[in-house]
């Protein structure tokens, strides 16, 4: 029996019956601290019974009420149903599936653009795919840039393959993967796009230009515009460090791994497109990582239905709160996610449910903050409890995920299917046997279902490979920060080595809302126009002045409000990522 690891995590090990990693390349054989924590979490905060408006039923019971909510609402306007869901779980059948019930009847969907979505535009913008580096690419270079990819914490597996690299971070502080790198540089907020603009401004007038990029004159002609003093003075990187990094891309031809959270910062799209366009300018083929799951082959539109059926309208994530505030949204169902508190605006979100204008129906194995406040809860099992297809965004194996501990609650496919049925809807979509629709979707990487379940483990052949010569167009459009008043500091989210966004607080708790900042110390709010939190200030000398860093784990303040009901609907130009990372913040001593 095989297991995989199906957190939002680069990683997904894979483990044997027993829980024991399995020695496969790139799984390097250890287990990280939340993959330990696992087998602890399954048996806490679990959801073991359904509930309507906090009375204990049956799940039957449940499925009935949610039909007749969702028959009322389709006769008025299907729209007014939001179905939210993301990655707490990456298996194709307990995230995608799902998906075709809300496709069939019309209701609205969120544009899951919160994570890496601004991202895998922008490179396949210039490249016709995001599809970068293998796991067995990495081995071939001995020096790697970091770029917003504290690798060291959100991929412990891909960290242990770097060791013996000479290493270079980029980031907005002195991190744990800046500290343990031998070189680091630190960027201002928001403007990593101009420190690429100057890389790239160096290879060119240097003439250390070795590969072949379309459109590259046009390219020459649009960083002559920016001079290094300037790019200096926007991004906080000297002429030195500029020129140093463009000559380390020439002398050492480096892999390039770029971190998720450069999508949710101002200017965004545009600096991940830059970064990956240096390993081209000097010649390194597929010489930037940032995710692979668009790559693969795997036909994620197929699963949700979208070859027959398709939302009548997309939220995006940025403007998740505002959305439900104007009254647009009245039934809004979520799986696979906790919206509560990691979407922008989810506070109105529990406003509405507190108010009844909105009714929630949540899926979840646990008593998230979502189920807490949900009107109907129904129990779903962890993926050590159910069959599954498993992938990752970072290496080629195909994973047939197995039980090892017993049913608990009603699958994500049993319940939509179960709800669809009562709803009356016998649309082919949901007549369709769940695991034919994986076959069909797989095979797209080379995999079939047969196969997949016969061997467990499978890898997988890439499908959409980069272009051999990248174009350099589109040109970025860059917008500097805005400068800081007094009292004012640019809010950053990190990850932390213990937690995957707002899991594994069953086992280490809940982390206290503190933000580490380099001036203040003390109970503070932030502000913005939307709002306030109460936080905790701590000083660290390792945060730059004007900067404040909260774990993006601590998500509730000290109020227990959530600390993204502050973030203001901004939205990325590529796919429209919400900006969670820079957001100007003032502070106000309590």
């Amino acid at each position: 029996m095989v297991v995989a690891c199906t957190r939002d995590c680069y990683d997904t090990c894979i483990f044997g019956e027993k829980y024991e990693p399995l020695r496969l390349f790139p799984v390097n054989g250890f287990t990280c601290a939340r993959g330990r924590a696992d087998l602890i979490r399954n048996e806490r905060n679990r959801v073991l019974s359904a509930y309507i408006d906090g009375r204990e039923v049956g799940v039957e019971e449940a499925i009935r009420y949610v039909a007749r909510l969702f028959k009322e609402e389709l006769k008025r306007n299907p729209a007014r149903i939001l179905r939210t869901d993301y990655d707490g779980n990456q298996g194709l059948l307990t995230w995608y599936y799902p998906d075709r019930l809300f496709n069939v009847i019309g209701a609205s969907q969120t544009d899951r653009s919160i994570c890496s979505s601004e991202g895998h535009a922008a490179i396949k913008a210039h490249y016709g795919t995001s599809m970068g580096a293998l796991p067995e690419d990495f081995l071939k270079y001995d020096t790697v840039v970091l770029w917003a990819f504290p690798a060291s914490i959100s991929a412990p597996h891909i960290w242990a393959l770097l060791v013996k690299k000479f290493k270079v971070a980029i980031d907005v502080r002195l991190g744990d993967t800046a500290r343990k790198s031998d070189r680091a540089i630190i960027v201002r907020p928001g403007t990593d796009v101009f420190l690429a603009i100057g890389v790239i401004k160096v290879l060119i007038e240097k003439g250390l230009v070795e590969g072949k990029v379309k459109h590259i004159e046009e390219l020459a002609n649009y960083v002559k515009v920016f001079s290094l003093d300037y790019i200096a003075s926007v991004s906080g990187v000297s002429v030195n460090d500029i020129t140093w990094l463009a000559e380390l891309y020439h002398e050492r031809k480096p892999i390039t791994l770029i971190g998720f959270a450069l999508g949710r910062s101002l200017n965004g799209g545009d600096a991940i497109g830059m970064i990956s366009l240096i390993p081209a300018l000097v010649g390194i083929k597929r010489g930037y990582y940032y995710s692979n799951s668009l790559g693969w082959g795997i036909d994620f539109d197929y699963l949700r239905g979208l070859h027959m059926a398709r939302s009548s309208r997309v939220i995006p994530m940025a403007e998740f709160g505002d959305y439900i505030e104007r009254g647009e949204v009245s039934v809004v169902y979520v799986w696979n996610e906790n919206p509560a508190i990691t979407l922008p605006g989810g506070d109105r979100l529990i406003e509405a449910v507190r108010e009844g204008r909105v009714t929630l129906i949540v899926h979840d194995p646990f008593w998230s903050d979502t189920a807490k406040i949900a009107d109907v809860v129904i129990p779903a099992p962890t993926f050590l409890e159910k069959y599954d297809v498993v992938y990752s965004y970072w290496h080629d194996y195909l994973v047939y995920n197995e039980p090892i501990r017993p049913l608990r609650g009603v699958t994500e496919v049993d319940l939509v299917r179960s709800i669809a049925k009562e709803v009356g809807i016998d649309h082919p979509l949901l007549v369709e046997d769940p695991w034919k629709a994986v076959d069909t979707a797989i095979r797209g990487a080379g995999v079939t279902l047969d196969e997949l379940r016969s061997k467990k483990v499978v890898r997988m052949k890439p499908k959409y490979l980069p272009a051999e010569e990248p174009d350099a167009l589109p040109l970025p459009n860059p917008i500097e920060p805005e400068p800081l008043k007094n009292n004012e500091v640019y809010l950053v989210f990190t990850s932390h080595p213990l937690y995957t966004n707002t899991q594994f607080r069953e086992v280490y708790g809940k982390l206290e809302p503190i933000v580490y900042t380099h001036d203040h110390e003390g109970v503070l709010l932030l502000g913005t126009s939307r709002g306030m939190v109460r936080v905790r200030a701590v000083k660290d000398p390792s945060i730059p002045p004007g900067l404040a860093l909260i774990y993006k784990n601590s998500l509730v303040d000290l109020d227990g409000k959530p600390i993204n009901g502050i973030i203001e609907p901004y939205k990325g130009k590529y796919a429209g990522t919400p900006r969670l990372n820079g957001i100007k913040v003032r502070i106000i001593a309590t």
